[in-house]
């Protein structure tokens, strides 16, 4: 090659070089990009996959603390000693004070895994936005009417000479109060369908993960 190829080749060599440099640049910004965002997925897909099993721990929790509070037998060592019989039973004079003791306690202990569900659930809004808001709200709804059908039955024990509530009135109190199954239990499926809401919105979360 003479050097008058070589002076006009020059300036080419020169300008490939550097656009072969800039395309190297930019694919490097690129795979870094690219790499960055793949990252950032994944801590994402990690959060809320933890999230979700947090939260589904907590709703389970909660159902089993509804079984607790619904038992339809109440054992004697629930009733205070002090209000027992010789045989372990509740004296009939302390039926009502017996038997509030009895369902305090019985709700203290889903007062605690509902405090927490309401935690995470503000947590799960951060992260899922107003859309996760109303997964809640209808076993809030079971949670009140389990509560207002305990208050009724207390009163019913605290004032013995009101009119006893009609038949239906009643049928429909104690599946609220019990949980026994079957056709009489109308009040279960209510929280399962209400637990159901949880998992349509959290198991996709958990499955993406496992």
């Amino acid at each position: 090659m003479d050097q008058t190829t070589i002076a006009i080749a020059g300036p080419w060599v020169t300008a490939a070089k550097d656009v072969l440099l800039g395309v190297a640049a930019a694919a490097t910004a690129l795979f870094a990009y690219l790499g960055l965002s793949a990252w950032r997925n994944e801590l994402k897909g990690k959060s809320e996959y933890e999230l979700a099993k947090r939260v589904l721990k907590a709703v389970y929790r909660v159902r089993e603390a509804f079984k607790t509070v619904r038992l339809p037998a109440i054992y004697q060592y629930e009733y205070p000693e002090e209000m027992r019989d010789f045989h372990g039973h509740l004296k009939p004079e302390h039926d009502y004070e017996g038997t509030l003791r009895v369902y305090e306690k019985r709700l203290e202990k889903m007062d605690q895994p509902f405090k927490e569900l309401e935690e995470l659930h503000l947590e799960a809004q951060v992260e899922w936005g107003p859309e996760y808001q109303d997964v809640i709200v209808n076993l809030r709804r079971c949670r009140s009417e389990l509560l207002l059908a305990i208050q009724q039955m207390l009163r019913g024990k605290k004032n013995p000479r009101e009119e006893p509530p009609k038949a239906a009135e009643l049928a429909e109190e104690r599946s609220v109060l019990y949980h026994v199954g079957g056709d009489q239990d109308k009040f279960t499926p209510q929280i399962d369908a209400a637990i159901g809401e949880f998992e349509k919105w959290l198991r996709p979360h958990v499955r993406t993960k496992g």
